[in-house]
């Protein structure tokens, strides 16, 4: 694949753009479904899918939003929105090292956002991902679908895949949770594995995973020391 850029496109000239063109569907006369989850803590989502299908001259246009909101104790605490419809809503509230609470959430399909729940401050995350085509907002870059964080090392494993398959497990700093190391280690290439890999725990300071039907574990050093080469390479990709 071409060089991969770990720069943040959210809140960019092109992205603002790409989100008002599709801002429009929320609304209430496209409003298709209501969704509930039962979150830890006493924290709830409400989710509303908005969809509206046209047809444009040549061919048909689908655009589907998601407004989702935070509750506690059924008190709204933050909202925010997803315009791409096939992100699945995470259900689980971290409890960082560092006494604070963050939940995990989508705004697009690539990238990851952090909320703080207990102070409200939020970080938003989207890579442009690898070299593409300037008609595109970003590349293809990781898409992340479960989360597993752990508090003795302060890394985090991210399950998910580039597109539909295969399966991969992805490791990153998440010592600092609102501004967080985005730079990732793709666990499948240090064991070699030809098929998905899947994460199975932390314990004693390792990771471990089913790699081809096999478990094989890393040890948190290697990963850390990976993730300094991996940020130390793209400094030297981007001279």
């Amino acid at each position: 694949m071409n060089r991969f850029s770990y720069k943040n496109i959210y809140g960019s000239k092109e992205y603002n753009e790409f989100i008002e063109s599709k801002r429009y569907v929320i609304d209430d006369k496209f409003l298709s479904e209501t969704e509930n989850y039962e979150l830890p803590d006493d924290f709830s989502l409400e989710i509303s899918t908005y969809e509206e299908e046209r047809q444009s001259k040549s061919h048909k246009v689908f655009i589907s939003a998601q407004k989702v909101t935070l509750k506690n104790a059924d008190s709204t605490i933050y909202e925010y929105y997803c315009y791409y419809d096939h992100t699945r809503p995470f259900t689980e509230i971290i409890h960082h090292k560092n006494g604070h609470r963050y939940y995990p959430f989508h705004i697009d399909l690539y990238g990851i956002s952090f909320l703080d729940v207990d102070t409200l401050e939020v970080y938003n995350y989207i890579p442009e991902g690898y070299e593409h085509d300037d008609k595109y907002r970003c590349g293809e870059s990781f898409i992340v679908t479960d989360i597993h964080y752990d508090r003795e090392s302060n890394l985090i494993a991210y399950g998910g895949c580039y597109w539909a398959s295969p399966y991969d497990v992805m490791v990153g700093d998440f010592s600092d949770p609102l501004n967080f190391n985005p730079y990732l280690i793709n666990i499948r290439n240090i064991f070699n594995c030809k098929y998905s890999i899947y994460f199975m725990k932390w314990e004693d300071n390792r990771l471990y995973v089913m790699c081809d039907n096999e478990i094989k574990s890393v040890s948190v050093e290697e990963i850390k020391k990976l993730i300094r080469k991996e940020k130390y390479n793209e400094k030297i990709n981007v001279r």
